[in-house]
């Protein structure tokens, strides 16, 4: 079974269902222009909650369906927020989208009466994390606060790196880019773990310091992140320069990025290769392709990535009834499994095990898989499959 990402931001298009406005019990929503919602916030001195949806976007009728109406909900967000929705694709929307950096589906934004941004949230968020979101919004710990403490001149290590991570984690990009650029000129050493972690999460465009460090130092950031995060996070960063340079809107053919490879990041070069050649046929669903180049790419590199191990698992189960290819996935999902245990790649496990004729082990990891879908709620029916074989 494939992974699901519970962030769930909208990057692919999903159908839920249709957007349904909150319950009288749970958030209230206004609906009148922007610039009356700051004039009320700045006499009534308080924060607007933005909801900034698309009508396509799945996780975000999740949200209106799920966490919006919850009694709890509402009695933070009515006391604490003006509460309004907008469409980033109509009407105010593509502007407020463009001046708050809206660059996913759901984003949640806190905007105080002078109209800035005080906070900022992403994806389908349960109860609890919405509720925390709401604290976060108006604490010290605020994407708010933490910009004026920067533009104040706080420089210290601690703060920039926690600084830096949240600004990530909110896809404030360009200014990420900019406090790290800056804290990474005011380094002698970069390879402790908390400087290589923070040039992983963003490594900046192919001839930046950061992503050529990493090209430089592949041993010390694939010892802290595996080999899987590490390739994927160079491609990231080139194949995305490569596409904006070359105004592409599909993935380039390998024989494209070849020569970007050895222009932008030869050090890598065939580690880079190998890995695209899996990642371009996953994409292209092009799954006869797709089998030798992950088994090639794998069985030179390895990985510690629980999701990559269980995801090529899963599609050469899907696509191969070749022997030694099953015998290769098993060993993948085995290894997933052992590095963190959870429902899918059990079930991934339980589902060769079966295509490979061992009933017995398929019935005795699919009822683990079960136990750990009850666990947290997971629709495991296809599962239970196994057990009537």
């Amino acid at each position: 079974m494939k992974f699901t990402f519970y962030l769930l931001l909208c990057l692919f298009s999903l159908s839920l269902g249709a957007q349904k406005e909150a319950a009288t019990t749970g958030m209230t929503f206004v609906e009148k222009p922007f610039a009356d919602l700051i004039a009320q916030a700045k006499a009534e001195n308080k924060v607007i909650f933005v909801d900034a949806y698309t009508t396509w976007c799945g996780p975000c009728k999740m949200m209106a369906a799920k966490v919006f109406p919850l009694e709890a909900v509402g009695a933070v967000y009515n006391e604490r927020f003006i509460n309004a929705k907008f469409d980033m694709e109509k009407g105010e929307g593509p502007e407020l989208a463009r001046r708050y950096n809206v660059a996913a589906y759901p984003t949640y934004l806190f905007i105080d009466g002078n109209g800035d941004l005080v906070h900022k949230g992403l994806g389908y968020i349960p109860q609890d994390a919405f509720l925390a979101l709401a604290d976060a919004a108006v604490g010290p710990q605020s994407l708010g606060a933490l910009n004026k403490r920067y533009d104040a001149g706080e420089r210290g290590s601690e703060f920039v790196l926690a600084y830096a991570e949240t600004l990530n984690a909110v896809y404030e990009n360009e200014r990420a880019a900019t406090v790290i650029s800056n804290y990474l000129d005011g380094l002698k050493d970069w390879s402790d773990p908390a400087t290589i972690g923070l040039i992983i999460a963003n490594p900046g465009k192919p001839g930046d310091k950061g992503l050529t460090y990493l090209l430089e130092n592949a041993d010390a950031a694939i010892a802290m992140v595996g080999p899987g995060k590490y390739a994927m996070t160079l491609q990231r960063s080139l194949v995305t320069q490569y596409m904006e340079d070359a105004g592409a809107r599909v993935l380039p053919p390998k024989e494209k990025m070849e020569a970007y490879y050895t222009r932008y990041a030869a050090a890598q070069k065939d580690r880079l290769m190998l890995h695209y050649a899996m990642f371009h046929a996953q994409q292209s669903q092009n799954m006869e392709a797709y089998v030798p180049a992950a088994i090639a790419y794998l069985g030179t590199y390895g990985s510690t990535d629980y999701v990559e191990l269980n995801t090529a698992a899963w599609n050469v189960y899907e696509s191969s009834d070749d022997p030694n290819q099953l015998k290769m996935a098993l060993s993948w999902a085995q290894e997933s499994v052992a590095l963190n245990a959870n429902y899918a790649n059990l079930d991934t496990l339980a589902w060769l095990y079966s295509k490979m004729g061992n009933k017995e082990k398929a019935q005795e990891t699919a009822r683990k898989a079960i136990e750990m879908a009850k666990a947290d709620g997971t629709d495991y029916s296809d599962t239970e499959k196994i057990l009537k074989l």
